[in-house]
């Protein structure tokens, strides 16, 4: 029996198990946190520096301006970056090709496999039957911007439909 001839019942399986339990906390000592949070600002803070001097130096190698010396950076650190511009240019588009090239390559070996198997929509009907409401008021629901219920149409045994 394969799994499409199955029947599992539309959603009759019981999810019993505590959402908060699944939640990533952080339970970091403050200290910690002020240490990471320093060490992350002032690596924005150089790379910020980095991209603005390399902008500025390059605009005012192009004009014949005065490139200041900051820290580390400089006008011999701008001309030997000026040298990778077209070896970066070139391994971007190397890239590019190749990418496409590896989609066009999946798109006509895998392309025509269909090994995904939906299940047909569900229909007026079946929700209606399902929250014991009448296809009249589900059309209303799905029409209507803001839905406001009188009281809880989830089933008990839908798990979560409970909380």
């Amino acid at each position: 029996m394969s799994v499409s001839d199955m029947d599992n019942e539309s959603l009759p399986q019981k999810v019993d198990y505590d959402l908060d339990s699944h939640l990533i906390l952080g339970r970091q000592k403050k200290w910690k946190k002020i240490i990471e949070w320093i060490i992350t600002i002032i690596g924005w803070l150089v790379m910020l520096m980095y991209v603005s001097y390399v902008i500025y130096g390059n605009i005012a190698l192009r004009n014949g301006w005065e490139v200041p010396n900051v820290g580390v950076f400089s006008r011999e650190m701008l001309l030997e970056v000026d040298k990778y511009y077209i070896i970066l240019f070139v391994l971007l588009l190397l890239s590019l090709i190749g990418f496409m090239l590896w989609k066009k390559y999946n798109r006509d070996r895998f392309g025509s496999y269909r090994r995904r198997e939906f299940r047909p929509d569900v229909g007026t009907a079946e929700i209606a039957e399902k929250f014991g409401l009448s296809e009249e008021q589900v059309k209303q629901m799905q029409s209507d911007r803001i839905t406001v219920l009188e009281h809880n149409i989830i089933p008990e045994e839908l798990g979560m439909g409970k909380k």
